[in-house]
């Protein structure tokens, strides 16, 4: 009886430590498991400051812009940046007016000046066209032109919503700020709201509206989070306005964990 009882004892004692062993090893698995993850989102976190740190040193001399794809951190961690192209494209809005503003014409005709587009980085993996421009606006005038960098890109004599196929236009790599030079409406055009949205070749789209002005020069960017050898990753997105100098909104998008 001694033996049997020493052997059901060794039993449970064995049973027991196999227990708190497995207890142990997952815990401390999982702990690595969430120290990675959070690893993954300090790391994205940096890959949006690097972005919008280049763009904001390189928008100093020049026109701002940010380079796309992957950037190592040491040999354990790592971001990539990406977009879409209706992410890169920057269409600034704070200096749009109607002209003629009074008058006899007024009541006739109206020009909308003043709004200009950009691409926000000097890569070529996303290339920035747009393919559309869908323009609505709250009255029974006509759109009769759209004319961008000094050529007419679409021409009719349509009410709103007006979907416009416009020629093709590309916003390069250097990256450029192109002039959104008028849309002509046919009619009086007072007290009017004027929105745009811009349709993309990769069938991405960024609506806003253009009149009356209002401070917008927004872009926005995408950085996923990586541990080398982990299929773990964090993606958090931002959108910056590059009049303010200010992130207006940052998200998590996807994750993988």
């Amino acid at each position: 009886m001694t033996l049997v009882a020493a052997l059901m004892l060794i039993v449970f004692v064995t049973y027991a430590v196999f227990g708190v062993t497995v207890f142990i090893v997952q815990r401390l698995s999982q702990a690595g498991v969430d120290e990675t993850n959070m690893q993954s989102v300090y790391v994205a976190q940096a890959g949006i400051q690097s972005a919008l740190y280049q763009f904001r040193y390189n928008d100093i001399s020049a026109n701002g812009y940010f380079t796309l794809g992957r950037t190592d951190i040491d040999s354990n961690n790592f971001f990539t940046l990406g977009a879409n192209a209706s992410d890169l494209l920057m269409a600034r809005t704070n200096g749009s007016y109607l002209y003629p503003s009074t008058g006899a014409l007024a009541s006739r005709y109206r020009y909308l000046y003043g709004l200009a587009i950009q691409n926000a980085t000097n890569s070529n993996t996303v290339p920035v066209i747009i393919d559309r421009m869908i323009v609505t606006w709250n009255n029974s005038v006509r759109l009769r032109t759209i004319r961008i960098n000094g050529s007419n890109v679409w021409t009719g004599n349509v009410l709103s919503p007006a979907d416009c196929n416009i020629t093709n236009f590309t916003l390069n790599t250097t990256p450029s700020i192109y002039n959104i030079n008028y849309l002509y409406f046919y009619g009086n055009m007072t007290g009017a709201t004027i929105n745009i949205t811009f349709v993309m070749t990769d069938g991405s789209s960024k609506q806003m509206t253009v009149f009356p002005a209002s401070v917008n020069y927004n872009l926005t960017v995408k950085a996923t989070g990586k541990t080398t050898g982990s299929n773990i990753y964090r993606t958090l997105q931002a959108d910056y306005n590059a009049l303010t100098g200010k992130i207006t909104k940052l998200d998590e998008i996807n994750a993988q964990m």
